[in-house]
């Protein structure tokens, strides 16, 4: 029922340039456990976006819904309490459908989105990891160690990628070190609540942050 999917989901994106009709919609994950509306994001999980990488709400979620499906009687906790027991199935799916890692084959170059962090300085090495569930802690979470040396690696660009795209670390503004994009703007969280788009089909990027309440 609840097998696992593909770690890594790879896009062709041909389009030059963005089309109205043809654009597509990815995401960095954690759209659950974010904010007030969670049991309604499976509608976006399944039919809104392109791709949704894994983020680690969405694996914790995943847990406990495997665990309660075996059988458990472990109560549900936080935003969980509002999904029917007869839709555990059909979540469960869905998260479990989520990769780790996307790359998108823009005209541009390749565009790797992940939740956290990518688990080697080398795209190719990190898909290969994350497909044998290697390293899913650092995708998931970002790395472990002292934040001097974590900062050293996320100063360094991610080989074979034009840019990676990332969240799970809240910032006031987005922030792009070498290659890499952080566009968590704090969506659901009260004191950021401020949601980022990034257009990566195009010679530069170019971003829109919006203050969700305007949004809502």
């Amino acid at each position: 029922m609840c097998t696992d999917a593909s770690a890594h989901l790879s896009v062709p994106w041909p389009h030059s340039t963005s089309t109205p009709g043809q654009d597509r919609l990815f995401s960095v994950g954690d759209l659950v456990e974010r904010g007030p509306h969670s049991d309604e994001a499976i509608e976006w999980i399944e039919q809104r976006f392109a791709g949704v990488t894994r983020g680690n709400h969405e694996q914790g979620a995943l847990g406990w819904l495997k665990h309660r499906l075996s059988s458990s009687g472990e109560r549900p906790y936080g935003w969980l309490r509002a999904i029917a027991p007869e839709a555990y199935p059909r979540w469960c799916i869905a998260l479990n459908r989520l990769p780790f890692a996307i790359t998108i084959e823009t005209s541009h170059g390749a565009v790797g989105i992940v939740h956290a962090e990518s688990p080697h300085r080398s795209w190719g090495r990190a898909t290969e990891l994350l497909e044998r569930r290697l390293e899913v802690g650092a995708a998931l979470l970002g790395l472990p160690g002292p934040r001097e040396a974590v900062l050293r690696y996320r100063s360094q660009p991610v080989e074979g990628l034009r840019a990676l795209v990332h969240g799970h670390h809240p910032v006031r503004e987005v922030e792009c070190t070498s290659n890499r994009w952080n566009i968590d703007t704090g969506a659901g969280i009260s004191h950021l609540n401020r949601l980022t788009v990034l257009e990566v089909n195009r010679v530069e990027f170019r971003s829109w942050t919006f203050d969700v309440d305007e949004i809502a």
